[in-house]
């Protein structure tokens, strides 16, 4: 089993399938890969396997499968469950003109590094990148351009706010 602890740096789509459920865990199989989350079981009333992917198409896919099917779940107790902890994070940024003018910088990923940044100090991770927002201000008084980006990030669900969830679903 992988843990934030014997790889630091896990994928986007690990990530957020553990910011839904800590106790998330993956199996290993000869022609199948699997995702197990005891929360998604629970919310659903049924077993917790969260996805299976083919062995051969690698872990990460497995992964990736997983957060989709979380998203797209139209269980409505999954649905509250990721809307009660998501967060909008929201950041300013001043920018030189000349920075702007560089064609090498790309604004969006200028945005998408200082969310990221963010998201990182509350633990937190992107629900949606392509739902990044970017919005002009007026500029400050020292000539820099001024902008707002801001997307919607998941939190880590509490252990005791989890044992309070389970208590109410039986």
């Amino acid at each position: 089993m992988a843990t934030t602890e014997s790889i630091p740096v896990l994928a986007d789509a690990e990530r957020f399938v553990r910011c839904f459920d800590p106790h998330a865990t993956h199996a290993e199989g000869s022609h199948e890969m699997l995702v197990l989350s005891p929360r998604w079981g629970r919310l659903r009333r049924t077993h917790p396997l969260l996805a299976t992917s083919p062995a051969d198409r690698g872990l990460e896919a497995a992964w990736d499968l997983a957060r989709h099917n979380l998203l797209t779940c139209r269980d409505r107790s999954v649905q509250l469950a990721l809307s009660t902890y998501q967060h909008r994070i929201r950041v300013e940024a001043r920018i030189a003109v000349v920075t702007l003018c560089d064609p090498a910088f790309d604004l969006c990923r200028h945005g998408h590094d200082l969310l990221d940044r963010h998201g990182r100090t509350r633990s937190a991770v992107v629900v949606r990148r392509e739902a990044l927002f970017i919005r002009s201000l007026p500029p400050d008084p020292a000539g820099y351009a001024r902008f707002e980006f801001g997307n919607t990030f998941l939190l880590p669900i509490a252990e005791d706010a989890m044992i309070a969830e389970a208590k109410t679903l039986w």
